[in-house]
């Protein structure tokens, strides 16, 4: 079972030289709208979990897009990229499993204090900088 992709009748044109077709697919649409329902739905995350969780997890896409595209479009994927895989999960575990504990913020007070700490005053100004 697979989804076989063709493209439109005529002569191909390739996006790289200024063809707008795949505008026109049902599927490349499909594709944009469940990407962004899937950042929305990790975005949403944020809030009922902490970051240390999400992000690893949500890294877990370039993974899963990697695997989807071997499947549904034929793409080999080399020996850097089955160690890359690997890699990206077994990091993830780590991640996940290795994780602290953090404390919900209940009041104004306490993320005042959160934000005065030296190591996030540094880290804002440096990504200012940046």
């Amino acid at each position: 079972m697979g989804v076989q992709l063709r493209l439109p009748p005529g002569e191909p044109c390739h996006e790289g030289q200024g063809g707008h077709s795949y505008l026109k697919e049902w599927l490349w649409w499909a594709g944009l709208l469940s990407m962004g329902a899937g950042e929305a739905a990790n975005f949403a995350a944020y809030a009922f979990a902490p970051a240390t969780l999400v992000t690893p997890l949500g890294a877990l896409s370039v993974l899963i897009s990697a695997i989807l595209s071997s499947y549904f479009l034929n793409e080999r994927l080399n020996i850097h990229g089955k160690i890359g895989c690997i890699l990206s999960v077994l990091g993830s575990t780590v991640m996940v499993i290795h994780a602290p504990q953090e404390g919900e913020v209940t009041s104004l007070h306490e993320m005042e204090m959160k934000l005065r700490d030296p190591g996030f005053v540094s880290f804002a100004v440096i990504i200012s900088v940046i």
